[in-house]
């Protein structure tokens, strides 16, 4: 095996065990982050004629590079991308990362009211072959394809306050028209990094043309430290 076979393996290894330990039992989390992408078209197709999203092929796509701080687009392969360049700035200026899409956790639904699905495709950034303290952004892009191209709409991103390292944890639960609806873990000051344990319901409303964030509400705030001794 070549060394770079190694380490797409390696990584679609990290990514798979990640996604096991997030839905595994109902610990259902992925990872959120503040900061959201700008609208783009990743991914160019013949005008006119509307994609059928639910068929796309989502693990070998171009996502924009805004979430992950990336100048430019991210191919994916297999549902990764590694030694992506970025321009976060912990632990080093301009950080390389591993992207990964939860290609089977896309979700669909007709948010703009045209008729046709529209997609949510979660995506985690995080630092090369880093552990867990190294996951610095979680989003989920929203496309639609009506156009007959690939368009984001926008990003998705944790709307309770971020302590720390990993960020927020986001999970889409439905889309319907005129808005999106997630469910949010976040941390709480005595949280370790495996385990938030605040639960809230966000949402978004698509207006303009893209989504605005329209509430967040607590469903159980984090849990308190157990007593030593």
């Amino acid at each position: 095996m070549t060394n770079r076979s190694a380490r797409r393996g390696t990584l679609l290894t990290v990514v798979t065990a990640v996604a096991a330990l997030l839905f595994a039992g109902g610990a259902w989390w992925l990872y959120g982050t503040a900061g959201p992408s700008k609208p783009g078209e990743p991914d160019g197709r013949r005008e006119g004629r509307p994609l059928d999203l639910s068929g796309y092929d989502w693990a070998n796509a171009t996502i924009p590079g805004g979430l992950c701080r990336h100048r430019g687009g991210i191919r994916l392969r297999d549902g990764t991308a590694t030694g992506v360049s970025s321009t976060f700035d912990r632990p080093e200026p301009d950080m390389p990362q591993d992207v990964g899409a939860f290609t089977n956790e896309v979700v669909y639904g007709d948010l703009t009211g045209d008729g046709a699905w529209e997609a949510a495709l979660p995506v985690l950034c995080a630092n090369h072959d880093s552990t867990a303290a190294g996951q610095r952004a979680m989003g989920v892009l929203v496309f639609d394809g009506a156009a007959g191209r690939l368009r984001l709409i926008g990003t998705l991103v944790g709307q309770q306050p971020r302590l720390g390292e990993p960020p927020n944890l986001l999970r889409v639960e439905k889309i319907t028209r005129g808005g999106i609806t997630v469910t949010e873990q976040f941390y709480g000051a005595d949280d370790a990094n495996c385990c938030p344990t605040g639960l809230a319901r966000s949402t978004w409303t698509y207006t303009g043309g893209g989504l605005a964030p329209s509430g967040s509400t607590v469903l159980s705030s984090p849990s308190p430290a157990p007593p030593l001794g």
